[in-house]
């Protein structure tokens, strides 16, 4: 079989256009896997309250999307709550600094985990439908311990001079 060279162009062009289109078409699509899923959002912002993101410090005002890996921080007039996918809330206090370490959640299962961590502060849990499902796939972390939740509300208190 022998092509002509007068219908060659016209076969490459279709061809290239053809794969610039499936470019186009996956590119958006990559971005959109790539793009990390929020965890949670704040709902509540009083005083100083920050949220660092790949080590960029923004005001955590309500609205703002949580993702896992991010740091917030609170001064020492600050408070902020957070409602996390599967609705649970976490309220951080005066001086606090809390991650969420690990958050996974399948809204139709309401299978999922959930690991926050508190460097200092306190934090008000009241879990959600992964703790009221798997209680024991919620857990909070301190500089000195890891809490397994068994109960649905607490709170827990990692202040220098905590008690």
């Amino acid at each position: 079989m022998s092509i002509r060279p007068a219908l060659l162009v016209p076969l490459l062009l279709g061809a290239l256009s053809l794969e610039t289109q499936a470019q186009a078409t996956a590119a958006p699509a990559a971005a959109t896997a790539a793009a990390p899923t929020a965890a949670g959002t704040v709902k509540r912002s009083v005083g100083a309250v920050t949220l660092e993101r790949a080590g960029q410090a923004r005001p955590a005002t309500p609205g703002t999307a949580v993702q896992v890996g991010d740091v917030l921080r609170t001064g020492p007039d600050g408070a902020a709550g957070i409602t996390l996918a599967d609705d649970t809330r976490l309220t951080a206090g005066p001086g606090s600094e809390l991650v969420i370490s690990q958050f996974a959640f399948d809204s139709t299962t309401h299978d999922g985990t959930l690991l926050a961590s508190l460097w200092r502060g306190t934090l008000n849990v009241v879990t959600g439908l992964i703790g009221k499902k798997s209680p024991e796939k919620v857990n909070v972390q301190t500089r000195t311990v890891v809490l397994g939740v068994r109960g649905t509300e607490f709170i827990v208190d990692a202040r220098a001079d905590a008690p």
